[in-house]
């Protein structure tokens, strides 16, 4: 009888009472919240007003705006300090985290729940938030079959799901949950979705007999009761024609965060990874403490670097040229370059041969890599080879998502192999629990989903979040 079989039993907020045991997770208790610093009080919310409907106005002294941002301060800072922060970077700064909590007027109304597939992402998202993720059991029964039950109650609430569906077991926990909670009469649902599974399969290819996928998981999600959909770097931003107009899509574009991110790896001298690397920019910031910024400790200026984007084929030449945009804004310089790898198909009687072929100038210039995924890795291995060639002076890379969690998949040690690239940058929309080299760099986007997450209950404009604009940076002590 299933009935009598005991699914696994997940629940985030005993996780989070034992890591508080441990002194692994941060307490909500200020007392044992890290010690602020300087620093620190100028962190990650924005120059302009917040939004008036819940009452807020900006404080009048500094002593008051420096205690009234010390909630964001300490959240962003311990994040990178305890364990939900671990084998991840961030940018030193928050360019697009704005929201400091959900508010008190609608958080009575709120749920988030966060399914295995993505359970440390939902943990950071709630973090950041100002709240904890709510308790769901996922698992599975004797059979194999998925067992999903929602131990806080939902009705009349805005429920929002985070799952990344990298699998078929991760879809049917997303469908599911969506049923349980729509049997629940949960007020409205929203699909938070950081990777969008089967959306490489948005069309027939030739005259084969096969579904077209991406638009099949659309329908199921309408069809269990989802209202409405927040995802990340769709494959092709197409696929929000898939849903019909009642169930609207917020589709977020992590480039310029990941812009940001190289901004300061390049233009402002790079990331911080470890303690003895920290002691020795002090070292150096204490031997060139007469100089300005813009100077080395020789007095000369800083010879800024020649960047160039590289698409890594022509369907990604619109992320190449967004991430363009973000870097142009962010420093300044408008000779920031632009390039692609086109690959040309000549259709044959029974076979498809490639003919690749770079088109821009990468010599003598930095080079970084732009795509939307990396799974096996033969795409950006082979830009990489060809840039090489072409005389590029060094080479990076940025992939949204990293489908490498399975460790069938060699993809993570062949990066590593490349002594041509300093090193590939993935965002953690796909949960990685295998240990990755040194040449892989995981960057969190949980800030930007906790914006989106924010700004969708609070009923704002989500579009307008991936805005850059150097008044809306506040400085961090670090990034991790």
């Amino acid at each position: 009888n299933k009935a009598d079989e005991q699914p696994y039993h997940h629940d985030p907020l005993q996780d989070q009472q034992q890591q508080q045991q441990e002194g692994t997770y941060p307490s909500t208790h200020p007392q044992q919240q890290p010690p602020l610093q300087e620093e620190d009080e100028l962190l990650a919310t924005s120059l302009n007003d917040l939004p008036s409907k819940g009452g807020y106005t900006f404080p009048r002294t500094n002593q008051e705006k420096i205690q009234s941002q010390t909630k964001v301060p300490q959240r962003i800072h311990t994040v990178r300090s305890n364990a939900l922060g671990q084998n991840q970077v961030y940018t030193k700064q928050m360019y697009f985290y704005q929201s400091s909590s959900v508010r008190d007027t609608v958080k009575s109304k709120f749920r988030l729940f966060a399914l295995p597939s993505s359970e440390r992402l939902g943990k950071e998202m709630a973090f950041l938030l100002g709240t904890e993720l709510n308790c769901i059991d996922v698992g599975a029964f004797t059979d194999g079959e998925t067992s999903v039950k929602i131990q806080d109650h939902v009705r009349g609430k805005n429920v929002f799901v985070v799952c990344t569906t990298t699998s078929t077991n991760a879809i049917m926990e997303l469908l599911l949950t969506i049923s349980a909670l729509r049997r629940g009469s949960a007020k409205r649902i929203c699909a938070v979705i950081p990777y969008y599974g089967y959306s490489r399969q948005d069309r027939r290819t030739g005259m084969k007999r096969e579904p077209i996928a991406a638009a099949d998981m659309a329908k199921l999600l309408e069809e269990m009761g989802v209202d409405s959909v927040i995802c990340m770097d769709l494959h092709n931003p197409l696929l929000k024609g898939f849903f019909s107009p009642r169930c609207p899509v917020d589709h977020i574009v992590p480039g310029p965060v990941a812009a940001a991110y190289f901004y300061e790896e390049l233009f402002l001298g790079g990331h911080e990874g470890d303690v003895k690397e920290e002691e020795a920019d002090e070292k150096k910031e204490e031997k060139n403490e007469g100089s300005y910024e813009g100077e080395n400790k020789t007095g000369k200026a800083k010879e800024e670097p020649k960047i160039t984007v590289v698409a890594a084929h022509e369907n990604q030449v619109y992320r190449a040229n967004g991430f363009r945009n973000a870097l142009q804004k962010l420093s300044g310089r408008q000779d920031i370059g632009v390039a692609f790898i086109s690959n040309t198909r000549a259709l044959k009687v029974h076979t498809m041969s490639n003919t690749p072929a770079l088109v821009g100038d990468v010599a003598g210039r930095k080079c970084i890599i732009v795509d939307d995924i990396i799974n096996t890795g033969g795409t950006m291995r082979s830009a990489v080879n060809m840039l090489n060639e072409a005389g590029a002076e060094s080479i990076y890379a940025w992939a949204t998502h990293g489908v490498i969690q399975n460790p069938e998949i060699d993809t993570p040690q062949k990066i590593q192999d490349m002594p041509e690239l300093e090193y590939l940058l993935i965002s953690n929309s796909v949960a990685i629990d295998r240990e990755l080299p040194p040449k892989i760099r995981s960057l969190s986007v949980a800030p930007l989903l906790a914006e989106a997450v924010a700004r969708a209950l609070h009923n704002e404009s989500i579009s307008r979040m991936m805005d850059v604009s150097e008044g809306k940076k506040r400085v961090v002590a670090s990034n991790k």
